[in-house]
């Protein structure tokens, strides 16, 4: 049974601050999907533990899970020949179209993934003894771009294989003092949850940047969302790059004399190879 339906069934039960909450997830599904229970109770004006309350109310674990299930509703049922049409199907414009529903993305974006945020991850890079880059499907494009950003800059970076051995053998170094970024969007790579439970068992942290995966399985990652709009139709990874690039960027102030000067030596490096 989808969430809309669950609310609908226990409509009667709810109370004034349950039907706030209600009214922010459906009014704004797509974005609300990956607000924390303290956003989504901060729009609806009332108190986070009314998100709470209203989870357990309408069977869930607590508001974790709710978000969960909605996110997942997102993306069930529609695969990419039919994402593909309904975009096409709304407008006869398509450039126009795209273009105001990128900007609409990236206007949301800030709602979603802060600024501290951004510099806590930005350090973190800055601090880890290397960092590891797991990317798959899509997502490769981004990642690939990742490593090589902070391969300028200088930093210790992996980008992890694809094949599961070549995997498997470049775990095998992996230590606490790591530092795992996991970009990962619609669905978990099959990969992706014994990644999470072997950075967990080692202790190393991870950084998984994501649009409406519910449930990666395995670990504790810091989450960084990035919403791509609905789950039903096409995406792009514009919001995602933004977040990339947004990281890069922080980096590059945090140690700006540290991110200069690998970037000179780099100049260097290039003018004495193509000479």
């Amino acid at each position: 049974m989808s969430l809309r339906a669950v609310i609908d069934e226990n409509r009667s039960r709810l109370s004034p601050a349950d039907l706030a909450v209600v009214d922010v997830l459906l009014s704004h599904p797509t974005e609300a999907a990956f607000l924390p229970a303290e956003q989504v109770a901060g729009r609806a004006g009332v108190h986070v533990a009314a998100a709470t309350r209203l989870a357990k109310k309408l069977g869930y674990t607590g508001y974790p899970q709710l978000r969960s299930t909605f996110q997942s509703e997102l993306v069930v049922g529609t695969d990419a020949a039919e994402r593909v049409r309904r975009r096409l199907d709304r407008s006869d414009d398509v450039l126009a179209d795209l273009v105001e529903d990128e900007a609409d993305a990236l206007r949301a974006l800030p709602r979603a993934v802060g600024g501290a945020e951004i510099d806590d991850v930005a350090g973190r890079i800055l601090a880890a003894r290397r960092t590891l880059v797991y990317a798959r499907g899509n997502a490769t494009v981004l990642g690939g771009m990742l490593v090589r950003r902070l391969r300028r800059f200088g930093l210790p970076v992996v980008e992890l294989p694809g094949s599961d051995r070549d995997l498997a053998e470049e775990l095998i170094s992996l230590g606490p003092g790591d530092l795992v970024v996991a970009l990962a969007f619609r669905r978990a790579p099959r990969t992706l949850p014994p990644l999470l439970a072997t950075a967990e068992e080692i202790g190393t942290p991870v950084v998984l940047l994501t649009d409406v995966l519910g449930g990666a399985g395995g670990g504790s990652p810091t989450v960084l969302v990035a919403p791509r709009g609905s789950g039903r139709e096409f995406q792009s990874l514009t919001a995602p790059m933004a977040v990339v690039n947004a990281l890069v960027l922080g980096i590059a102030r945090l140690a700006e004399d540290r991110t200069t000067a690998a970037l000179r030596r780099l100049d260097d490096l290039l003018d004495r190879f193509d000479s």
